[in-house]
């Protein structure tokens, strides 16, 4: 009877995530992307998160337009997320708080590279490559909500 009574608590214990009869509970993709990214430094690794009207569809926006892979869903249904490309990761979350309209900045080799492939991808384009007096070669692209990504790659390079 007692082992019933454990076995019962152990399957209770384990729906809510918590440690269970000696099994470690699955992290989530946002505790492996802490865990992957502050082993180096006292902070590291900045992900901007974008606030979206529909995870889906941005993710696949990021995807096919923007070259981008869909890391991973977070939530039942899923509401929270991750694209990257290269080094650069941008989280995701479905109407949560902020306001869509948010800016990164990307740092690329050739962003001149990059304005052809998107514009061959029809990724919504704000402002095509142009010098900046800081010293950057920028172009702003922007995402279906409104978020906006800065690319920029040094002039003399």
């Amino acid at each position: 009877m007692r082992q019933m009574v454990i076995g019962v608590a152990c399957l209770a214990f384990s729906s809510f995530g918590a440690l269970a009869c000696g099994r470690e509970r699955a992290r989530s993709p946002l505790e492996e992307a802490a865990r992957a990214c502050s082993h180096d430094s006292e902070l590291s690794c900045p992900r901007p998160i974008f606030n979206v009207r529909s995870l889906r569809e941005s993710q696949r926006y990021y995807r096919d337009q923007l070259g981008f892979k869909i890391d991973w869903e977070y939530g039942e249904p899923p509401d929270f997320g991750s694209v990257s490309r290269a080094q650069s990761v941008i989280f995701m979350c479905q109407g949560c708080q902020g306001t869509p309209g948010a800016w990164t900045m990307l740092f690329a080799q050739d962003v001149d590279r990059l304005y052809e492939e998107f514009r061959r991808r029809k990724a919504i384009i704000k402002m095509p490559p142009t010098d900046r007096p800081w010293g950057l070669r920028e172009m702003h692209v922007a995402d279906p909500d409104g978020n906006i990504l800065r690319f920029g790659s040094g002039i003399d390079d």
